[in-house]
């Protein structure tokens, strides 16, 4: 499966301000009906430095690759690494993400 197209910086921008939040241990999820199908990964300096920061994106692509194909195309989605994060298998980072998306990325 191909990744959602990413969000560009005017499109991050319209999406956070127009979107919920949904807390998760390892991530917090925004989702917005402003911008379809597109999606963006955030990791602050507060995550880590340079390579913990790398590597909490890719857990979070790829947490996000597997249920891609459950949630629907009229939204997109934010997901934010939080620190919790650097600690954890890609496993644990989808479950998380699996029960965000049920608490409020599908509805």
């Amino acid at each position: 499966m191909k990744l959602w197209k990413r969000l560009n910086e005017s499109e991050f921008k319209s999406v956070f301000g127009s979107s919920k939040k949904y807390f998760g241990r390892y991530v917090v999820l925004f989702v917005s009906t402003a911008v379809r199908r597109k999606v963006g990964f955030v990791a602050s300096k507060k995550v880590g430095k340079a390579v913990k920061r790398n590597r909490a994106k890719r857990l979070m692509r790829e947490a996000f690759l597997r249920v891609e194909a459950e949630i629907p195309e009229d939204r997109s989605y934010i997901l934010v690494a939080r620190k919790s994060i650097t600690s954890v298998k890609m496993w644990d980072v989808y479950e998380d993400l699996k029960k965000l998306l049920k608490e409020g990325g599908k509805k």
